[in-house]
């Protein structure tokens, strides 16, 4: 078994233990599967950032909010948008430069970071490959990636409509992307064309964005200057279309118990075989609006 397929194997089986928690149920895990060294995460470099940001994400879903911690890497020629906890694992995984080590060694290495601050799978690569905006994402044990060309965005900047974000003087902006209106405010004193997602291209950093029915709102935090590989974490990807990848994540959040169950992977045990299984929800509202 070759590292990635043994990384495949890992990931699965942490995958299975903390569904069938968040379900209520138990599972008798294999030793032996955590006793040989493996790669933490198998990665490239594919740029070096000179900027980290970090941002708010906060979306609403059914009347409830959820909230994340998100982080955004600049470099000259890739831009990276994650959660937080990604974004703590894709550290770790350079740290340990694609070398194996046991299992208990990443768990010590483990403690003290800052996990449990976002638990948004999904990874976005403005510029990577080349001209292409490329979007990671994991629905249960898969793992997918969608590429779609770089387009620019045609903002309309309100010049007139300025206040204070943060600290910034922000100057408003908008624009349609993916189905929704989008309101973003950039401070000039920002040099830097990027954003939060997928939103970029104007003559400041963005400090706040929010589509116009208020379902996501992203929130600057702070800003500061850091040279840090930009990596991309290298796994065996299912490619589709995004809004394949959104639907299919849609009916995972709705019941991940049902797609659990029909997998095949899982089987319940005990009074959960006898019973009719409780149907529990993920919050998720995607960015992108998709049609039903």
């Amino acid at each position: 078994m070759n590292t990635t397929a043994k990384h495949r194997l890992r990931t699965l089986s942490l995958s299975l233990l903390l569904c069938l928690e968040l379900l209520g149920l138990s599972l008798q895990a294999s030793a032996q599967l955590f006793k040989k060294p493996y790669v933490y995460r198998n990665y490239k470099a594919i740029d070096t950032s000179y900027l980290k940001c970090e941002y708010r994400y906060a979306f609403v879903d059914s009347g409830k909010t959820d909230t994340h911690l998100m982080v955004l890497l600049v470099g000259n020629k890739v831009q990276k948008f994650q959660g937080d906890d990604e974004y703590q694992g894709d550290s770790l995984g350079i740290l340990f430069d694609n070398k194996p080590y046991e299992e208990s060694y990443f768990r010590t290495r483990e403690k003290g970071v800052p996990f449990n601050r976002s638990n948004v799978k999904w990874k976005v690569y403005l510029g990577y490959p080349e001209g292409k905006v490329s979007v990671t994402d994991r629905v249960f044990t898969d793992n997918y990636i969608s590429e779609e060309p770089l387009e620019p965005i045609q903002w309309k900047i309100n010049e007139d409509s300025v206040k204070n974000l943060m600290g910034y003087d922000c100057i408003q902006a908008e624009c349609d992307l993916y189905g929704r209106h989008w309101v973003a405010w950039y401070a000039l004193e920002l040099p830097c064309s990027s954003g939060p997602w997928l939103l970029r291209g104007l003559p400041g950093l963005i400090v706040q964005a929010y589509d116009t029915e208020y379902l996501h709102d992203f929130l600057l935090l702070s800003v500061a200057d850091r040279k840090i590989p930009i990596p991309f974490i290298e796994r065996n990807y299912f490619k589709s279309e995004r809004e394949k990848v959104i639907k299919a994540y849609m009916k995972y959040a709705a019941d991940p118990g049902k797609v659990m169950f029909g997998s095949g992977l899982v089987r319940p045990i005990g009074k959960a075989a006898e019973e009719p299984l409780p149907r529990r929800r993920f919050l998720y509202t995607p960015l992108r609006r998709v049609s039903l």
